[in-house]
C-alpha cells in the first residue's frame, strides 16, 4: 500500500492553520499534523495570539504515539523563548524523528535555527513541502518581517470612465449590491482598514463587515483614519461600532488631535505619522502601523490616497471593480490622481491575476509593476 505523500499531509497542515485566520494575528497562521506509519495521530494548529503554537497542540493530541513519528509543520518550528516555550526541543523531547516543513520562518529571531536544532540532534527534516502556498498563506506576517510593513491591499470601485464620484461629489452607489457585499468580506480578511481624510469627511463610512465574520470576535478589522489638525465629527458613523479606531496625522498636530480625542467617545488609538510635502508619509504610516500589529491592510478611498500609495510602491495587490456606467465631467474626481506620472513610459502596469463578473460590474485582481524609464 502506498503511504500519502509529504504534499498530502502538508495540505491538511495549511488547512488547520487557516482556522487561526482572525484570531492569530501578527503571528502567523501554522498548523502541524503527526503522522505514525502512515496514520494521523495528532493535529493542532495555532488558535490564538500569545497561546501555545501548533506543534505542541499537535504533539499533546498525539499522547504516547510520538515517538517515532513524522511531524507536517507549515512553518520551522521556533528555538527561541517568545511568548511561549521554544518548540525544537519538544518536538526532540517526543521521540519524533522526522519533520517535514513547508517554509522556513522568516523572521531573523527564528530563521533557520529550529532547522538547526533538529538536525544537529539526529531528526530528519525536509524543507520547501508547499512553500509557495504557506508564504501566499502568510503573506501578511511574511511582508512584515521582510519589508518592515503590512501586506498592502487598494480597492477602487469606479464607472466604466474612470469616475469614484459625480461633478457633484455624489458615490453612492457606483457598483452593485453584489459587489459591496464582496468588499465587505473583504474587509474581514484583513487586520484593518484605511481611508483617507477626503473619503472620511464626504462618505462619512462606517466601514462595516459582515455580522457573522470570524474577525468581530477579535475585534477586527481595526479602522484607520488619516486626519487633519481641523479634526473630525465627535458624530462620525465610523465610532458607531466598539473596534478600534486608529487616527493617522502629522507629528506636529499630535497637541491638537490628543486634545480633542479626550471628548471622543470609542475606542481611540492616536498615530503621529511623518510628513513629506504636506502629506502623510506613507512608509512612515505603514512601518508604524507594522509596528502596533497590522500585517494585512486594505486601502480603501480617493484617487489621492490610491496615488500616494502607488508612487511609495507600497500595493502588493488591487481589486478594481468596474461599474458599467458613465458618469462624465472634467471636474468628477477620478480613481488615481495625485501628479501621475510624466511619460506613457513610466506607467504602472497592472498585471491581472483574476477576472470576475459581480451582478453587473466586473472585478479585476492582480498586481502592479512600475514600468522602468527608457
Amino acid at each position: 500500500m502506498t503511504l500519502p505523500s509529504h504534499e498530502f499531509w502538508m495540505k491538511r497542515a495549511i488547512a488547520l492553520a487557516e482556522k487561526g485566520r482572525f484570531s492569530v494575528s501578527p503571528n502567523p497562521m501554522v498548523g502541524a499534523c503527526v503522522v505514525l506509519k502512515g496514520k494521523l495521530v495528532g493535529s493542532g494548529f495555532h488558535e490564538k495570539f500569545g497561546a501555545p503554537h501548533a506543534e505542541p497542540n499537535a504533539l499533546a493530541r498525539a499522547g504516547n504515539k510520538t515517538k517515532g513519528a513524522t511531524l507536517y509543520v507549515t512553518l520551522e518550528p521556533c528555538a527561541t523563548w517568545q511568548k511561549t516555550p521554544p518548540c525544537a526541543p519538544m518536538i526532540l523531547k517526543k521521540g519524533i524523528r522526522e519533520v517535514v516543513i513547508g517554509c522556513l520562518d522568516p523572521n531573523p529571531l527564528n530563521r533557520g535555527k529550529g532547522v538547526r536544532f533538529l538536525r544537529r540532534n539526529g531528526i530528519a527534516v525536509t524543507t520547501g513541502i508547499l512553500e509557495l502556498e504557506v508564504r501566499k498563506q502568510n503573506e501578511g506576517f511574511f511582508k512584515c518581517m521582510t519589508d518592515k510593513r503590512p501586506f498592502v491591499t487598494l480597492k477602487m470601485a469606479q464607472t466604466l470612465d474612470g469616475k469614484i464620484a459625480t461633478h457633484r461629489g455624489l458615490s453612492r452607489w457606483i457598483s452593485s449590491p453584489p459587489s459591496r457585499e464582496f468588499v465587505h468580506e473583504l474587509r474581514a480578511q484583513h487586520d484593518a482598514v484605511l481611508v483617507g481624510k477626503n473619503t472620511f469627511e464626504k462618505d462619512d463610512p462606517r466601514l462595516t463587515v459582515p455580522k457573522r465574520s470570524r474577525s468581530l470576535e477579535s475585534g477586527k478589522p481595526w479602522k484607520i483614519i488619516m486626519i487633519s489638525a481641523t479634526g473630525w465629527s465627535r458624530k462620525a458613523r465610523i465610532f458607531e461600532d466598539e473596534r478600534l479606531t486608529v487616527l493617522a496625522f502629522r507629528e506636529k498636530d499630535l497637541g491638537a488631535i490628543a486634545k480633542k480625542a479626550e471628548a471622543q467617545k470609542g475606542s481611540l488609538m492616536l498615530l503621529p505619522v511623518k510628513e513629506r510635502h504636506g502629506k502623510l508619509e506613507v512608509r512612515d504610516l505603514l512601518k508604524k502601523l507594522a509596528a502596533i500589529g497590522v500585517t494585512r491592510l486594505l486601502v480603501e478611498g480617493g484617487g489621492e490616497l490610491a496615488w500616494s500609495f502607488l508612487e511609495a510602491g507600497c500595493v502588493d495587490r488591487a481589486f478594481w471593480i468596474i461599474a458599467p456606467k458613465i458618469f462624465g465631467g472634467r471636474n468628477a474626481k477620478t480613481s488615481v490622481e495625485g501628479s501621475g506620472v510624466k511619460i506613457p513610459d513610466q506607467a504602472f502596469l497592472f498585471l491581472p491575476e483574476k477576472v470576475t463578473r459581480s451582478g453587473k460590474d466586473w472585478i479585476f485582481s492582480g498586481n502592479f509593476k512600475k514600468n522602468k524609464i527608457k
